[in-house]
């Protein structure tokens, strides 16, 4: 029994710190690709404003003939490529 718990003592502590650093490894990666994936999506819409933006300051008988509706509504689907 004593020999058990000899062995337990020396290499719980070990086993624990290795288990706890990959748990918290993995955590960190998760988190980083969630941000990345924030990051992409905020530079797509900041791009697509700007596109709306650009589309909706075009005085009317300069915007592409492919603008059907007027509004907000003919410049995102403009800038979605519809």
């Amino acid at each position: 029994m004593s020999k058990t718990r000899d062995l337990l003592n020396a290499h719980l502590l070990p086993l624990l710190a290795t288990v706890s650093t990959g748990t918290l490894v993995g955590i960190l990666l998760i988190v980083d690709a969630g941000l990345s994936n924030l990051a992409q999506n905020s530079q797509q819409a900041k791009n697509h404003n700007a596109c709306v933006y650009t589309i909706m300051n075009i005085p009317a008988n300069q915007r592409p003939g492919s603008i059907e509706l007027n509004g907000m509504a003919g410049a995102v689907r403009y800038c979605n490529g519809g």
